[in-house]
C-alpha cells in the first residue's frame, strides 16, 4: 500500500476521532443542563408522626388547633401576657428515608407555607438524630438549623440550599440539614411562629416540601462520559485495523496475483519474442533473430578478431523439392538443422538464412578450429538419411568458412565467406573452403 494510500486510509478515522471527541464535549457541557431530580418528601414520603406544640401545654397563654390535620393545616391564638418567650408551631417528624435513597446527595429544599395573620418573622427549623454512645449510653445528640424569615416570604416557596453557611437577605442557612454519617437520620421539621407573638389568631398551612438535587452525580456522569468515549473510539479503531488488515491481505493477494500474471505476461513475451526471432521450421534463429544478437555483442558492426562465419548450403535441393515435393523438402531442412545444431557449441548462433542456406557464427575461433567444427557438421549430414514418406533421402552440405580480420565489419566478412562457398560449390559440392585473406 502507497503513502497516499495509506493516509487516505486513516482519513475516516481521523474524522471520527474529532467527531467523537466533540460530541463527548458536548456531553461534558450538557451536564448543566440537566433536568434536577426531584423528591416530595411531604406529604408523599411522609412516614413519621406529626403534632402542635404550644406554651399553653407549660402554663403559657398562647394555643394551637388543627384547622385541618390531613393538609398540616392548624392556627394558634396568642393573647396578652403569659410567658416572657411564647412558642406555637408544628413538629413533623419525616421518618427515615426509603431505602436506597440518600437525603445528603441533594442540594436544596423548597418548603411551600401558606400564612394569614400579623406576626412579622416565622422559623423552619430542622433537625436530626446522632447518638452520643449507643451501646452504652442513652444520652443523644441534635444537630440541625433554625432558620428565621419574614412571614412576607411565604408569598413564594421559600428555598433552602444544602451547602455551608450562607447569608441571604433575611435568613441565614447553617451547615447541613442532614447528617451525612447517616443520610436517612432526620428527626423532624419545625414550623413556628418566632416570638414576639403579635396577639390574635395566626393560620399556618405546610402545603408541601420537596428537594431537589442533581439528576446524576458530576463524577459519574463524566466518568461515564469518558468511558463511553474511550469505549467507543477503541471499537472504532479496532474495527478499522480489522478493515485495514484484511484491506492489506486482499492487496497482498492482488499483487501476488498481479506478479504471476505479469511473469505470465513475461514468459509469453519472452515466447512471442523467440517465436519471432526463431524460423520455425528448423528452430534456428531467423534474420531478425540474428540481427538483435549482433547488435547486442557487436553494436557498432565491426567483427571481434578470431570471430568465424560459416555459410552453409544443402547441394541440391532444389532437386528434392522438384522430385518429392516441398513437404520433402521441408523435412529435409528439419533434419539437417538438427543434425548441425547438434554440432555447435552453446555459444555459437546457427542461423536459417534462407531456403536451404544456413549460417554459423562462432566467437574466439580460430581458422584451425573452424575447419574442425566444419568437417564434423559436414560428415555428420553425409552420414544420415531422411525417411519420408516411402523415400530414404541423403543429403549433403558444402561450406564456406571466413574468419574475420581485426576490425572487419559483418558485410565484409559474408561477402568473403560466401564467395569461398561458391568456390566450394564449384569444386563438386559436399566440401569445405576457407575465405581467402584479402590483403
Amino acid at each position: 500500500m502507497t503513502a497516499t494510500a495509506q493516509h487516505s486510509s486513516l482519513i475516516p478515522l481521523y474524522r471520527l476521532l474529532i467527531a467523537s471527541t466533540l460530541v463527548a464535549l458536548l456531553a461534558v457541557l450538557a451536564y448543566f443542563v440537566l433536568p434536577e431530580r426531584k423528591e416530595r418528601i411531604l406529604p408523599d414520603l411522609m412516614t413519621g408522626e406529626y403534632h402542635l406544640f404550644f406554651d399553653g401545654q407549660n402554663e403559657g397563654n398562647t394555643q394551637a388547633e388543627w384547622v385541618d390535620k390531613n393538609r398540616f393545616s392548624f392556627k394558634c391564638i396568642a393573647t396578652t401576657g403569659g410567658i416572657d418567650a411564647p412558642y406555637c408551631g408544628l413538629s413533623i417528624n419525616i421518618g427515615k428515608a426509603p431505602k436506597g435513597k440518600d437525603y445528603s446527595e441533594y442540594q436544596r429544599m423548597e418548603i411551600k407555607i401558606h400564612y394569614r395573620g400579623d406576626n412579622q418573622r416565622m422559623r423552619l427549623s430542622m433537625h436530626n438524630f446522632n447518638p452520643a454512645n449507643p451501646k452504652h449510653s442513652n444520652r443523644e445528640t441534635l444537630k440541625g438549623l433554625d432558620v428565621s424569615f419574614l412571614t412576607a416570604e411565604t408569598r413564594a416557596p421559600l428555598v433552602i440550599h444544602n451547602y455551608g453557611w450562607k447569608e441571604s437577605e433575611n435568613w441565614a442557612l447553617a451547615d447541613s440539614w442532614f447528617e451525612r454519617d447517616d443520610p436517612n437520620n432526620l428527626v423532624d421539621i419545625g414550623i413556628d411562629l418566632v416570638p414576639p407573638i403579635v396577639a390574635g389568631e395566626h393560620e399556618i398551612q405546610v402545603e408541601y416540601i420537596d428537594i431537589y438535587g442533581e439528576l446524576l452525580p458530576a463524577e459519574t456522569w463524566y466518568l461515564g462520559v469518558i468511558l463511553f468515549w474511550l469505549i467507543f473510539n477503541l471499537l472504532f479503531i479496532s474495527r478499522h485495523l480489522r478493515i485495514q488488515a484484511s484491506r492489506i491481505r486482499n492487496d497482498s493477494q492482488r499483487l501476488a496475483s498481479l506478479a504471476h500474471y505479469s511473469e505470465d505476461l513475461q514468459q509469453e513475451s519472452q515466447h512471442y519474442k523467440l517465436l519471432s526471432n526463431t524460423d520455425q521450421l528448423t528452430g534456428a534463429l531467423n534474420r531478425n533473430g540474428f540481427a538483435e544478437e549482433m547488435s547486442m555483442h557487436s553494436p557498432d558492426g565491426k567483427m571481434l578478431r578470431n570471430t568465424t562465419l560459416m555459410v552453409i548450403d544443402l547441394d541440391s535441393f532444389k532437386r528434392i523439392n522438384d522430385n518429392l515435393g516441398h513437404d520433402a523438402g521441408d523435412e529435409v531442412l528439419r533434419t539437417t538443422a538438427q543434425v548441425i545444431h547438434k554440432n555447435t557449441r552453446a555459444a555459437d548462433r546457427f542461423v536459417r538464412w534462407g531456403g536451404e542456406e544456413f549460417i554459423l557464427f562462432c566467437r574466439d575461433t580460430n581458422a584451425q578450429q573452424a575447419l574442425l567444427i566444419a568437417e564434423k557438421i559436414r560428415a555428420s549430414v553425409e552420414a544420415i538419411k531422411t525417411h519420408y514418406q516411402e523415400n530414404t533421402i541423403a543429403v549433403t552440405v558444402s561450406i564456406g568458412i571466413g574468419v574475420a580480420e581485426a576490425q572487419e565489419n559483418f558485410d565484409s566478412l559474408f561477402q568473403r565467406t560466401d564467395q569461398a562457398l561458391y568456390r566450394a560449390k564449384h569444386m563438386g559440392r559436399n566440401c569445405i573452403v576457407l575465405a581467402e585473406i584479402e590483403s
